[in-house]
């Protein structure tokens, strides 16, 4: 993660400039600059939807064993990149360094869990008064909606982005800002290099336009917020 690419940039369909400009990434301990990211707009959002829902039809399609890989994959990446990773959550999150750790282990192990998900049973029989078989079939929900807080921003957007996509569903993440390196352009880039197919996983950090588009779009089925009751009122959409 401490290349240049994604510097100043959204994660949509590849690297690429948001509508909102950038913002600096600033260690909290120091003040100091640690590099600049993307910001998405409304547009961002409304672009990064429609890619997923296209991108989601063929995702879930896939024999499952291939979507299991590609988790599987992200498991061992998170161990690999283990030291990446935790540089920027100390310094990005000004987190203690056994917090780190804590949040990269708990990211290896969500996805290796999640790569079991594929391979469950995705349908059971219901009783029936007739003689017929009646069946209940889950299917995936289509895109899923992300938004991830600052305080754990690895451990609480990977625990909601590993089980959608193991399940056949696309993802728009939007990290906190604050945050967006070590919850949203590491999730980006282990996914990529663990073959995630493209616009399967889109990373928009954006304020408060951003995330009432990611609300109200109907394309996205699912959101899945980390905070209080109170604050989904408000600081979902911050």
């Amino acid at each position: 993660m401490r290349g240049r690419a994604w510097h100043g940039k959204i994660w949509l369909d590849g690297w690429t400039k948001g509508g909102a400009g950038t913002l600096d990434v600033t260690e909290p301990a120091t003040g100091s600059s640690l590099g600049s990211i993307g910001m998405a707009d409304a547009s961002d959002v409304a672009r990064g939807a429609a890619r997923a829902a296209e991108a989601q039809r063929a995702w879930a399609e896939l024999p499952y064993t291939q979507r299991a890989h590609v988790l599987r994959r992200a498991g061992q990446l998170w161990e690999e990149h283990a030291a990446d990773v935790q540089w920027w959550i100390v310094r990005e999150a000004g987190s203690l360094t056994p917090k780190a750790q804590m949040e990269t282990h708990a990211a290896a192990q969500e996805c290796y869990e999640a790569a079991a998900l594929p391979s469950r049973p995705y349908g059971e029989l219901l009783a029936s008064e007739q003689p017929r078989l009646s069946m209940a079939e889950r299917v995936p929900a289509g895109v899923v909606g992300v938004i991830a807080p600052f305080n754990f921003p690895l451990i609480l957007s990977i625990r909601s982005v590993a089980p959608a996509l193991a399940l056949g569903n696309a993802v728009i993440l939007k990290p906190d800002p604050r945050t967006a390196v070590s919850g949203g352009v590491a999730p980006a880039r282990i996914f990529e290099e663990a073959g995630l197919p493209e616009g399967v996983l889109t990373v928009l950090p954006g304020g408060a336009d951003a995330g009432n588009a990611l609300v109200e779009d109907p394309r996205v089925r699912v959101i899945s917020f980390t905070g209080s009751t109170g604050a989904a009122g408000a600081d979902a959409h911050a």
